[in-house]
């Protein structure tokens, strides 16, 4: 959900942020039977998200962002706040701008949000442009995985639901080709996930060593980069992200300062019902 370049350059967030996923409850495992593999924990993941993205479409939320960005020093260069409004159209979470420092947009800006959002919603109100964007995120998503293993599994029932702990460890034999696959390579950490969907619930993860590609001007990310990322069931059973935060430093395709720490938070997440129908073409309106 956060759309910080700070988390851009995580293709793990795919599976996480903007994340909305929802299934029946399956009676846990037994707690000794064996492990699922990588792939297998995926294809559930990406099954479960095809299958029940329309779900997505019920909820509105509250999103609060605050990003902080310092010297190499600590001390604080800019400190930007937004608050936006987060729905959904065919499965493609959209967002629109309500706040920020703490302001209101001027009618100037609102009018611009107003006119990218409905842009948006128009754009991915056909299916064809949603799929491609889902497919888009599946496929970032599976060359993240192809880079990384999860070692030293376990499993613990909680709240009724099996869960799996792994430790997240970068896969030694295999040849990262694009910034993604050659990020996974350098993060370590621990992560939960729901068994019977494939769901993520908590990962923390940090990178241990520099990565630099391009020389540093594609891609620049230092030994300390840390993302935490967590998500809830909902009372019906639908997964959203509550909390993404992050620090460090890092640059990716210079969109990004170095030095930066980040917090967001999702609240007042309510469901809504409606229906529409588009009554003829569509005409884009200009201004006079």
């Amino acid at each position: 959900m956060y759309r910080n370049a700070a988390i851009l350059i995580f293709a793990i967030v795919v599976l996480l942020a903007a994340s909305c996923r929802c299934a029946a409850q399956a009676p846990a495992p037994a707690p000794n039977a064996p492990l699922p593999n990588t792939n297998e924990l995926l294809q559930r993941a990406l099954a479960n998200e095809h299958k029940l993205a329309t779900e997505r479409e019920k909820y509105d939320c509250r999103i609060s962002d605050r990003t902080i960005e310092t010297d190499s020093k600590g001390n604080t260069k800019k400190d930007t706040s937004v608050v936006s409004d987060l729905f959904y159209v065919n499965g493609v979470p959209v967002e629109r701008t309500l706040q920020k420092d703490g302001k209101d947009l001027s009618a100037d800006d609102q009018h611009k949000q107003d006119d990218r959002v409905m842009k948006e919603t128009l754009k991915y109100s056909d299916q064809a442009n949603a799929q491609k964007q889902e497919d888009k995120q599946n496929q970032e998503l599976e060359d993240f995985m192809q880079a990384m293993m999860l070692a030293n599994g376990h499993r613990e029932t909680v709240n009724g639901r099996s869960v799996l702990t792994y430790e997240i460890v970068p896969n030694p034999k295999f040849d990262a080709k694009n910034l993604n696959q050659h990020l996974a390579q350098v993060m370590q950490g621990k992560v939960s996930i729901d068994e019977q969907t494939g769901e993520l619930i908590d990962i923390n993860v940090t990178s241990v060593a520099d990565l630099k590609i391009g020389g540093g001007l594609v891609a620049n990310v230092h030994k300390g980069l840390w993302l935490h990322i967590h998500n809830e069931p909902r009372p019906d059973g639908v997964w959203l992200t509550d909390l993404a935060e992050g620090s460090g430093d890092a640059r990716a395709a210079l969109f990004l300062h170095p030095y930066f720490r980040f917090k967001e938070t999702a609240d007042g997440c309510h469901i809504y019902s409606a229906t529409a129908a588009q009554v003829g073409p569509v005409q884009v309106v200009k201004k006079p």
